[in-house]
C-alpha cells in the first residue's frame, strides 16, 4: 500500500531537526524528488535531472519506537544509508534514524 501511495511527484517543503528547522520552502522552489511505481528515483532541481537511479523500500526495526519501521533506499548513496518514509496527511516525510543524534526530517508536498 505505501508504494502505491508515495508514487509521484514531489517538492520539498521543509526540513525539520538539529541544526536545520527551516522555515518551509515556497511552492515552485524546485527541489523535487520523482518516485515511480516500477522504483525509478529521480531527484532535480528544476527541470535539470541530478541523480538518476532506484529505490526500493524495506522494513528495519529503528534503535527507538517510531510509527513507521519501512526504510527507504536508492542507489543514490553507496554507503548503506536508508531514511525512514512514511505518508503524514498527504505529506511524504523522509527521516534519519532516531538514533543518529542529529537527525532531520525532509517534508515533501505532493506535486503529482
Amino acid at each position: 500500500m505505501l508504494k502505491q501511495d508515495i508514487v509521484g511527484t514531489w517538492e520539498l517543503k521543509k526540513v525539520v531537526g538539529y541544526p536545520f528547522n527551516q522555515q518551509p520552502l515556497p511552492p515552485g522552489n524546485g527541489r523535487i524528488i520523482v518516485l515511480e511505481k516500477n522504483g525509478l528515483f529521480e531527484r532535480k532541481q528544476h527541470d535539470t535531472v541530478t541523480f538518476r537511479g532506484s529505490y526500493s523500500l524495506r522494513t528495519k526495526k529503528d534503535c527507538h519506537e517510531r510509527n513507521s519501521d519501512i526504510i527507504f533506499v536508492t542507489t543514490e548513496s553507496s554507503s548503506g544509508d536508508y531514511q525512514y518514509i512514511q505518508i503524514l496527511d498527504g505529506e511524504l516525510l523522509l527521516s534519519t534514524p532516531n538514533c543518529y543524534q542529529d537527525g532531520a526530517t525532509a517534508v515533501f508536498r505532493r506535486l503529482k
